[in-house]
This record gives structure tokens, C-alpha cells and sequence, in this order.
């Protein structure tokens, strides 16, 4: 019972991170269409490969609701993942043109 709950979680938190992330890159460019250089890497490495990384975990979770696996080594790992992508967005946000001024 305890590695469902422990599914259902990452599931929450996968339908979550993939919401924001749709509605992140949405918004890169807004409102003039001017796309800074992290603005173009955003769009086509951090997302993809992000996005790609959080449908496969919620594919995972799904699975692990019916199948009695240990579900929470595996939200230890998508946590890890998720401040992985927060460090590297940081990271770049800072180091690449973002268009922020000085």
C-alpha cells in the first residue's frame, strides 16, 4: 500500500512538472517573439529532453500502481532529476544572454 501512495505521488508530481514546463515554454519569447540565446537552448535541448524524462516517470508510475514494485527509489530519483533541472536552468539562465539587462 505504501509503494502506491508513494506511485501516486511521483504521478502528482510528474502531471505538475509537465504542466509547468508546457506553460514555461509557451511563454519563452513572449511578448515581442525575440528569442535570447537561452531562450533558443531552452527551446531545444532543456525542454525536450526534460519533457521527454517526466513522461517516461509518469509512463513508470502508472505501471507501478499495478505492478507491487519499490516506487520510492524511484521518486528519490525523480526528485534528484527535478533539482538537476532547476540547477541547470539556473545555471544557464546565468551564463547565457537572457535578454534580463544589466
Amino acid at each position: 500500500m505504501k509503494e502506491r501512495k508513494f506511485a501516486v505521488t511521483g504521478i502528482v508530481i510528474s502531471l505538475i512538472v509537465i504542466g509547468s514546463l508546457y506553460y514555461t515554454n509557451s511563454m519563452v519569447g513572449f511578448p515581442d517573439g525575440h528569442l535570447t540565446e537561452f531562450d533558443w537552448f531552452y527551446k531545444k535541448v532543456i525542454f525536450p529532453i526534460f519533457m521527454t524524462i517526466n513522461v517516461l516517470f509518469l509512463m513508470i508510475f502508472s505501471t507501478f500502481i499495478y505492478v507491487k514494485k519499490k516506487a520510492g527509489y524511484l521518486l528519490i530519483a525523480q526528485l534528484l532529476v527535478l533539482i538537476i533541472y532547476t540547477l541547470v536552468n539556473y545555471y544557464f539562465s546565468i551564463h547565457l544572454e537572457n535578454g534580463q539587462g544589466g
